[in-house]
């Protein structure tokens, strides 16, 4: 679905062309989640109120567990490319930032208390938020994360990262629609008001990382990484659409 040339392996972009490059990755990968995500059935029943509870219980827990391993990756990440951001020091405070919020707010072990302080509103205990078998459906986006993370370059990752700035919306949406139609309270709801605004400035780091060096492995442009996230996540709800959870 590109419509913009694709940067090569081992260019190095402008800062004019490596802007504009991002600029046109994260409107393609809103448009695409729009379409793959926002339009689905999941997202259009739990707006209208009619998404069934266990089909939303298995979803969230399949998401619990993703969402805590890959917590735990982007620590990994820290110490994988810090040499970038040691060159790119004005991004190592924010980066670091990044981190840390995810495992020390509100308090240690971080954000995977409001996770289950949102579980335990929709029936789901820590085991079978952290301890259960994914969905083998649901699992792939975490075992695509996983080989972006451990494998990939900073270019890789952080046309991965491009997914992250579309959750804003998403958990806005989930926010809004579980206190207006399923009786959460704003604190039972917490999990997504903590998630509803940005990270860090995910573009400014690809945009540096452009200018350095585009590395990427075949079959890992930076469109695809951006863009796969997408299709797993969408596969995840299709995953709980198929499978509701009753405890």
């Amino acid at each position: 679905m590109s419509t913009m040339k694709e940067p090569k392996a081992g260019e190095k972009l402008s800062e004019k062309a490596a802007t504009e490059y991002v600029d046109y990755l994260y409107k393609t990968l809103y448009k695409y989640a729009h379409e793959k995500i926002y339009q689905g059935a999941f997202m259009t029943q739990l707006r209208d109120g009619t998404l069934p509870l266990p089909v939303m219980r298995q979803f969230f827990k399949n998401w619990g567990h993703f969402s805590l391993e890959v917590n735990a990756l982007n620590a990994v990440s820290y110490y994988t490319h810090l040499p970038f951001f040691v060159r790119n020091f004005d991004l190592l405070g924010p980066f670091c930032a990044k981190i840390a919020d995810e495992l020390i707010s509100p308090q240690a072990p971080g954000h995977v208390l409001v996770l289950l302080q949102t579980a335990e509103k929709m029936g789901l205990n820590k085991k079978e938020m952290l301890e259960d078998p994914y969905l083998p459906a649901a699992r792939s986006i975490n075992d695509f994360c996983h080989k972006v993370f451990i494998d990939g370059s900073i270019v890789e990752l952080w046309g991965l990262h491009v997914f992250e700035e579309s959750l804003s919306m998403w958990s806005g949406q989930w926010f809004t629609a579980l206190t207006t139609h399923y009786g959460f309270t704003k604190n039972d709801a917490v999990y997504f008001s903590t998630h509803e605004e940005a990270d860090m400035d995910n573009r400014t780091v690809l945009t540096r990382a452009l200018q350095e060096s585009v590395e990427f492995r075949a079959g890992y442009s930076l469109e695809y990484c951006a863009l796969t996230m997408v299709d797993l996540h969408a596969q995840m709800k299709q995953a709980a659409l198929d499978n509701p959870y009753n405890p």
